[in-house]
């Protein structure tokens, strides 16, 4: 249920930025976005720890990283999103867990087999199927998802890493506040004025976006991630459902068919790194 919660919230914040993008333009609200997230965590635990907040770290470095890293996917993330089909974009990003462990093994030593490496590429054909090159698919426009995927891959690694010692708080909280000066510069290039009416929305992409997170988070501690990632799909249908609703988009058979393909490999890879890390604290031998 955490899950699936978190899912419906980041398919909502989609549709939500996609509204507001007829007011306003992507790199206002990704300022916006990370001002109001920053307000909000800050709230947040203050009302959990009844006191003024503290997000004490030894990680700033790493902090910085991954909001670099960040701050360039959610840019062409709200970009994408205001000039694609939202269900397009949706089912494009799943290709975001197959990066990351392209990643993990390119850096991180984590080492591939055979089926590894073919769930990969079971993966990108997924991705072609969806985009359909020579055949009058989808136009270079999808490209901006696809760099998006691959640095939220980036990014997505980094958590990781920061996940070892760092609460989710503070990893949302050094997020938005690295952020800010990232996205400052782009948006005052393109500023607009903008109303109450666009302030709400930008306060409630900031609430999505925070809750699911944070859901998201709790979601991983409580189950396997092999066990959550095939939810990971609700996305779509949430999205899909929304699109349909508010734009009068529908989603076309290559795009499902796609996307299922990535899902699968995604999930097969979620599989075999579980089943390999239970392996090995088996035949882990016991201290003396």
């Amino acid at each position: 249920m955490l899950m699936l919660a978190s899912m419906a919230l980041f398919s909502t914040m989609n549709a939500t930025i996609r509204l507001l993008s007829a007011d306003m333009g992507s790199t206002q609200m990704v300022l916006l976005r990370n001002v109001c997230s920053l307000v909000l965590i800050v709230l947040w635990e203050m009302a959990r720890q009844k006191r003024l907040p503290t997000f004490p770290t030894a990680r700033y470095r790493g902090h910085f990283w991954r909001a670099s890293f960040g701050i360039v996917a959610m840019e062409l993330w709200f970009y994408s999103l205001t000039i694609l089909p939202i269900t397009l974009a949706t089912a494009l990003s799943f290709t975001t867990p197959i990066f990351s462990t392209i990643i993990a093994i390119m850096f991180l030593g984590e080492k591939a087999g055979i089926r590894r490496w073919g769930a990969i590429a079971t993966g990108f054909i997924g991705m072609l199927i969806i985009l359909r090159p020579g055949m009058d698919g989808i136009g270079p426009e999808a490209m901006f998802v696809i760099a998006s995927s691959s640095m939220m891959a980036v990014a997505g690694v980094l958590v990781k890493t920061l996940t070892r010692t760092e609460p989710p708080e503070t990893i949302v909280f050094y997020m938005a506040l690295f952020m800010i000066p990232w996205s400052l510069l782009p948006a005052l290039y393109h500023w607009q004025d903008f109303g109450l009416h666009q302030l709400w929305l930008i306060f409630l992409i900031s609430l999505f976006s925070t809750v699911a997170h944070l859901l998201l988070a709790r979601a991983y501690v409580r189950a396997e991630m092999v066990m959550l990632m095939p939810f990971d799909f609700s996305r779509l249908v949430f999205t899909a459902i929304l699109a349909y609703f508010l734009f009068g988009e529908s989603l076309d058979f290559p795009t499902v068919c796609g996307s299922l393909v990535i899902v699968a490999s995604t999930v097969y890879i979620a599989h075999r790194e579980a089943k390999q890390k239970h392996h090995a604290a088996i035949v882990k031998p016991e201290p003396l």
